[in-house]
């Protein structure tokens, strides 16, 4: 126990890691208490109240003491942490002791609060799943998992699965894209190694009879945990006249966007969409992100 204790401040997962690992790494924080507590009842029973309430302001106050540290270490604070700690440690009290009609109540009690945190790791990982097992379609937005792998860049108005276009199978992505400065939406997690594929193909639907010009841009893990400078990834303006839009990139323009380097096409991790200073909120549609 004592070993593991580094690693609430060193390690871990990062912003680019799998959503599954980083679930799973969360839910490290109830498995590492519960442990505590089992092997602290081990040597010395908490069977009254009074010892229940003591152990649950202490889990209160150790929890928001680490995730205090942990941001004068570079680690992202989270009070979700501090939720989680409190979750695996009644887990480990009330599963600890001889069970008692009270105590049974407290077993089942500790089991829902915890069952939500556990649910996050099997969601992402049967998500994680399933975008690896349909490689090299990197998106369709037919289901569930693959919405999980979409993200606003902050500025778009919405984005959600739509009926009303669809390209390829029952539904597409729409977005809404706003007025500011820049508007769009992005993939994160393109699962799979891109080498060995000639293409990068997109089907995009304009709505409207006005041209929508939009840039997509890609990069690595290179980039995104760099310097994200302009010339270190891939970008390419595109223009969407009235209805349907298939766009062709060849992966070999990929590999040699970045300046001085080449594209980690195994380490891929943004495909990003948007557009640059609308003079009106537009919306387009998305669907059958693939490599071929």
């Amino acid at each position: 126990m004592l070993l593991l204790v580094p690693f609430f401040f060193i390690g871990g997962a990062d912003h680019f890691s799998p959503q599954y690992i980083k679930t799973l790494w969360d839910f490290g924080h109830v498995v590492f208490f519960a442990v505590l507590l089992l092997l602290v009842q081990s040597f010395k029973p908490l069977i009254h109240w009074q010892q229940w309430v003591w152990v649950t302001l202490f889990a209160l106050v150790l929890g928001g003491a680490i995730e205090t540290l942990q941001h004068f270490v570079g680690r992202n604070a989270s009070w979700d942490d501090v939720l989680h700690n409190l979750f695996g440690v009644w887990l480990g009290l009330f599963w600890g002791q001889k069970p008692t009609r009270r105590v049974w109540l407290l077993r089942f009690v500790s089991v829902i609060c915890v069952l939500p945190a556990a649910w996050l790791v099997v969601d992402s990982a049967w998500a994680d799943f399933v975008m690896r097992k349909q490689f090299p379609v990197i998106n369709s937005f037919e289901s569930r998992a693959e919405l999980q792998q979409v993200y606003t860049n902050g500025q778009a108005n919405a984005v959600a699965q739509t009926t009303g276009a669809a390209r390829h199978g029952s539904q597409a992505l729409v977005v809404d894209l706003s007025t500011r400065l820049y508007s769009g939406v992005r993939l994160i997690g393109p699962y799979g190694d891109w080498d060995g594929y000639q293409f990068l193909v997109m089907d995009f639907y304009n709505p409207q009879s006005q041209p929508l010009d939009l840039v997509v841009k890609i990069s690595d893990y290179l980039h995104d945990a760099g310097s994200n400078q302009h010339r270190d990834r891939f970008n390419r303006s595109i223009t969407l006249m009235m209805g349907w839009s298939e766009v062709w990139i060849a992966l070999e323009d990929i590999r040699n966007a970045p300046a001085g380097r080449l594209m980690q096409l195994d380490r891929m991790t943004g495909l990003e969409v948007f557009a640059s200073r609308l003079p009106e909120p537009r919306s387009f549609y998305w669907d059958n992100v693939r490599l071929e």
